[in-house]
């Protein structure tokens, strides 16, 4: 409240995503090391903001994608992924001065979610995986290059909400962190059926309040689904594209999400299919990573 009175909903929006990126930073990496890229993320969230949606936009996402990827020679591939986070998500703004507000209130907001999870015992450090200098390089230019062409795809095509394209390759690329390689398929699966379904509401043609309740329903719905991730997303995306369009436009919204979500899928899949076997290659030359394990010491 205090930040919308002083700022507008422009700090409201900047605090509430900088806690989430602080909260799932602190899940992944632990919160300590949350500390240390929390001036990262606001500069980066502040820079995605002015920059949004054109193609110095995209030029951001590709630099924060090789940011994260270098990150695994050190094992700081996730605090440095929520860099990524960031840089995608932002409220656009048009002035230099509104860009360095909403990036100091997205820092102010990713502390205040890293003193939260920490009160709920979030780990102080969660060792990353690390890698050879040239397996990291691989996985650097795969990972900066698939999120550049996911944005470049995007802003090329005029979309108004790009950023639904790198959505599944940041939400998929934290899966992969935890070891769920299954929610690839999982998610393709749920977008398409959500689309679909969402497609025959647009052809029954429904009122705006009915649409609406439909919304919601399926968003509540979603909510208890949690333990199968396609039925989850699917819930999600059928609601998500009811919310978004008007009664009219319903096929039309539910085509372009469905596109855009499944571009980003594919060129995540194409991106480990690069990656997999020259790291192969090189693993032979090099160490074998050192998994990371969860610590509570620095």
């Amino acid at each position: 409240m205090l930040v919308g009175a002083l700022v507008g909903e422009l700090g409201v929006s900047a605090l509430f995503t900088g806690v989430v990126w602080g909260a799932v930073g602190s899940k992944l990496a632990g919160t300590r090391r949350m500390v240390y890229v929390t001036p990262l993320v606001g500069v980066v969230a502040g820079l995605g903001a002015f920059t949004a949606y054109d193609w110095w936009w995209v030029a951001l996402l590709a630099v924060t994608g090789v940011l994260a990827g270098v990150g695994y020679r050190f094992g700081w591939f996730a605090p440095l992924l929520i860099g990524a986070y960031a840089a995608t998500f932002v409220t656009p703004v048009d002035t230099a001065r509104s860009a360095v507000t909403f990036g100091a209130i997205v820092a102010i907001g990713t502390a205040y979610g890293v003193v939260i999870m920490r009160r709920f015992g979030a780990p102080s450090v969660v060792e990353g995986d690390r890698y050879s200098l040239p397996v990291a390089a691989v996985i650097a230019l795969c990972f900066g290059g698939v999120m550049g062409a996911a944005a470049a795809l995007g802003v090329a095509l005029g979309w108004t909400e790009p950023y639904w394209v790198p959505e599944p390759i940041l939400v998929l690329v934290m899966y992969l962190l935890m070891g769920h390689r299954e929610r690839i398929r999982e998610k393709v699966l749920g977008t398409a059926v959500g689309a679909a379904a969402a497609m025959a509401v647009a052809v029954i043609g429904l009122s705006p309040w009915a649409q609406t309740a439909l919304a919601v329903a399926a968003f509540v719905l979603a909510v208890m689904q949690r333990a199968t991730y396609w039925r989850m997303y699917g819930l999600y995306t059928f609601s998500l594209v009811l919310f978004l369009a008007s009664p009219g436009d319903v096929e039309f919204e539910a085509e372009e999400r469905g596109f855009q979500i499944l571009a980003g899928i594919a060129l995540l899949i194409l991106g480990l299919a690069v990656r997999h076997p020259i790291a192969r290659r090189l693993a032979r030359q090099s160490p074998q990573p050192e998994l990371g394990s969860t610590a509570s010491g620095a």
